[in-house]
């Protein structure tokens, strides 16, 4: 091989180390900040959003009417993937039995540190708005589960 195209190849070659060195410090860098995110909603989780859904569930049980915190773990799906952290009131227990069981459940994304809100009453369900971590306050999850409430018991 000639000195000029096996310098040209091993400049090559280089540069293919130098982008997989600097992709590979990438991904380390966001899991380390997706491990942050995760701690940092853990914290959120006990410090704002139990409390304020403990709040709910106590009223709704002043009037014998059960509704029970269930939080999930990021974990892997059957697919492949991963299945967000979540926390919801499963308000199934306050509602005759039907195929769609009512519920108000926040998901964390890890990777833009938002909440998403998911509803479902006995009749539709969807998208409730999002919340970033930062800003969630125990009056915004009351107001936004007094929404839900009021549509609900329509």
């Amino acid at each position: 091989m000639k000195p000029e195209i096996a310098k040209q190849l091993q400049t090559l070659l280089d540069d293919r180390d130098r982008q997989r060195q600097v992709a590979s410090a990438r991904a380390s860098e966001q899991q380390k900040a997706e491990a942050k995110n995760l701690a940092d909603f853990a914290a959120k989780k006990d410090q704002v959003i139990k409390p304020a859904f403990q709040e709910i569930v106590d009223l709704y049980g002043t009037k014998s009417i059960a509704l029970h915190i269930e939080e999930q773990d990021e974990c892997r799906n059957d697919r492949g993937g991963t299945q967000p952290p979540s926390i919801r009131l499963n308000m199934a227990a306050a509602c005759p039995p039907t195929d769609m069981r009512p519920e108000f459940r926040f998901t964390f994304e890890k990777q833009s540190r938002k909440l998403s809100l998911y509803t479902a009453t006995q009749g539709q369900s969807g998208p409730g708005g999002e919340a970033p971590l930062d800003s969630l306050t125990a009056d915004w999850i009351h107001a936004a589960f007094l929404k839900y409430a009021s549509g609900s018991l329509r």
